[in-house]
């Protein structure tokens, strides 16, 4: 059996859709899995030792620079290169319209979601087969996607998620000592999903007393600044003694990078963004803080300890989340791949 599943964006959403391929080997024992994925998220998915082929979609790229003649020539090549296979099943996890488009350049039976579950109400007019059952848009992503591809093939998905992101990874050279560090998740693009400064600070200086080096993300300028004006706040009531301190990352890692980043940490605490899924996919414990978001819209099953804290509208207390971090802590420690 030859599949291709695309899901093209965004981070987190393509992190959600990585158990399909577990379901389908389990089901169809030596199926052969592409994937058509944004080139910005390609590496989360080559990691799946399970994915024998990702195609990278360079669709914002080619956009922008269309009128360019090599532009063209690669957008040529990239479409004769899809289609040089032929699959029994193509099936759209994206329920857009500019994926149900792209996915019927592939050669193979199209499949996607009913008229009253995909996210745009006409990409179910370019789907060769849809999804008889309607799914609910406010459904989980991860059973939504199990689902989908369960119903084309014809199994059942069993059992908890399974991610396939297994890796080990070493300290970061970058990371001075031999403290164990947490990851601090605090940007996003979205304001509303924000966890207070202050929090973060207290947070950074109660993890500090504790013997772990808290490391503050960035990817932008932007977030940079942010994770500097953090970092300061917490070691500005450290002595010059302690040696545990917080940090910011080095660099805007490149997402193969980062997944060693968050494999090699003790534990990660972060906003509703899409590190934290990768995070959690990886198996690191991990505490998930929604303000601007609400859990229940994500029902997220991780591979590692995992705890979700506050909701749209409600921000977790600093005590909640140190607690929180003692349990997933305490989980891991109790698991047998631990010993």
């Amino acid at each position: 059996m030859r599949v291709l599943i695309v899901k093209t964006s965004s981070m987190g959403d393509v992190v959600h859709a990585l158990p399909v391929v577990h379901d389908i080997l389990t089901a169809h024992p030596g199926a052969q899995i592409d994937w058509l994925v944004e080139e910005a998220y390609a590496d989360i998915v080559r990691a799946h030792p399970g994915v024998r082929r990702v195609i990278p979609l360079s669709l914002r790229r080619w956009r922008r620079q269309f009128w360019r003649a090599d532009i063209r020539q690669e957008w040529i090549e990239w479409k004769a290169d899809l289609r040089a296979e032929t699959y029994d099943a193509v099936i759209d996890l994206q329920g857009l319209v500019k994926s149900a488009l792209i996915a019927r350049l592939a050669r193979g039976q199209l499949y996607g979601l009913s008229w009253g579950s995909a996210r745009e109400a006409f990409a179910p007019l370019f789907y060769t087969h849809r999804q008889k059952t309607a799914l609910h848009r406010t459904e989980a992503a991860v059973p939504r996607y199990r689902a989908l591809v369960a119903w084309a093939l014809g199994h059942e998905p069993q059992g908890k998620p399974q991610y396939g992101l297994s890796l080990q990874a070493p300290r970061p050279a970058w990371l001075k000592g031999d403290l164990p560090y947490a990851l601090l998740l605090s940007a996003t693009a979205k304001e509303r999903k924000l966890w207070e400064e202050a929090r973060w600070i207290a947070l950074g200086r109660a993890l500090a007393a504790q013997g772990l080096i808290g490391v503050f993300a960035w990817g932008n300028e932007a977030e940079r600044a942010r994770a500097v004006r953090l970092a300061d706040a917490v070691n500005s009531a450290l002595s010059t003694s302690d040696m545990t301190r917080a940090c910011v990352a080095p660099a805007a890692f490149d997402l193969a990078q980062w997944m060693r980043v968050l494999r090699a940490a003790q534990a990660v605490v972060g906003v509703d963004t899409g590190l934290l899924y990768l995070a959690a996919a990886v198996g690191t414990p991990a505490v998930a803080l929604y303000t601007g978001s609400s859990p229940h819209s994500v029902d997220f099953e991780s591979a590692g300890p995992w705890r979700s804290l506050g909701d749209s509208g409600q921000q977790p207390a600093v005590a909640e989340v140190l607690q929180a971090m003692r349990e997933v802590l305490a989980t891991a420690a109790d698991s047998p791949s631990s010993a």
